[in-house]
């Protein structure tokens, strides 16, 4: 499998919002996250975690068959990736927010490492369970540009299950209002947009667009 790296930021603002730190081409109609833009046999990760790729392609590789739904399968992850304590210190920077929250910018590499390998961004307590009541966690890989909308996509999620919602309908909804956002803000422009960048160019030209280094 070719390893790409690519402009996540650019994916997240010009084609799929949910786009993570790494993806791999899937047409398997039962997966919850098909990613058919992606060639068959590459794997994408996103050019900030490119000090992590060995990790990434480690959870790629990763199957747990025991598993019987994916929270099982992120705590079996959990158990075989996660290094034993003590943790260092990975809170770099906090700052108060509305509605009382707080946001706490971390260290996601050391989050990674020895909590959970799919912290991703950023995360809340109903999502991941060792984020304390009322905090908003930020990756601060995170590219600077990005996190006003990493942040507002936290907070809308966070308020839908603070009410009861299930985390997928949720995450679709703050999805798409993190989304709107980067529209509104001129940095996001999607396909089927008036102002999209690339209309009539194929598909191998749009995905140029993207790629940053090749391994």
């Amino acid at each position: 499998m070719k390893i790409v790296f690519v402009d996540g930021f650019k994916i997240r603002n010009t084609l799929d919002d949910d786009f993570g730190n790494y993806q791999e081409s899937g047409y398997k109609i039962s997966s919850f996250y098909l990613k058919p833009y992606i060639p068959e046999g590459e794997f994408w990760v996103d050019h900030i975690f490119k000090d992590e790729v060995d990790f990434l392609i480690k959870l790629k590789d990763f199957e747990a068959p025991q598993a019987k739904n994916y929270s099982e399968e992120r705590e079996i992850m959990k158990k075989t990736f996660c290094l034993p304590g003590p943790i260092p210190n990975f809170v770099q920077k906090k700052e108060s927010a509305e509605n009382g929250l707080n946001i706490i910018y971390v260290d996601g590499k050391i989050v990674r490492q020895y909590l959970d390998p799919e912290f991703i961004f950023g995360g809340h307590e109903f999502v991941y369970s060792y984020v304390p009541k009322n905090e908003i966690w930020i990756d601060t890989k995170t590219d600077p540009a990005e996190i006003k909308y990493i942040i507002i996509h936290e907070a809308k999620e966070r308020e839908l299950m603070s009410a009861g919602m299930p985390y997928d309908p949720a995450h679709d909804i703050a999805t798409a209002t993190d989304k709107a956002a980067r529209r509104a803000d001129g940095i996001g422009a999607y396909p089927g947009d008036e102002n999209y960048l690339w209309y009539g160019l194929t598909n191998e030209e749009i995905i140029k667009q993207y790629v940053v280094s090749r391994m």
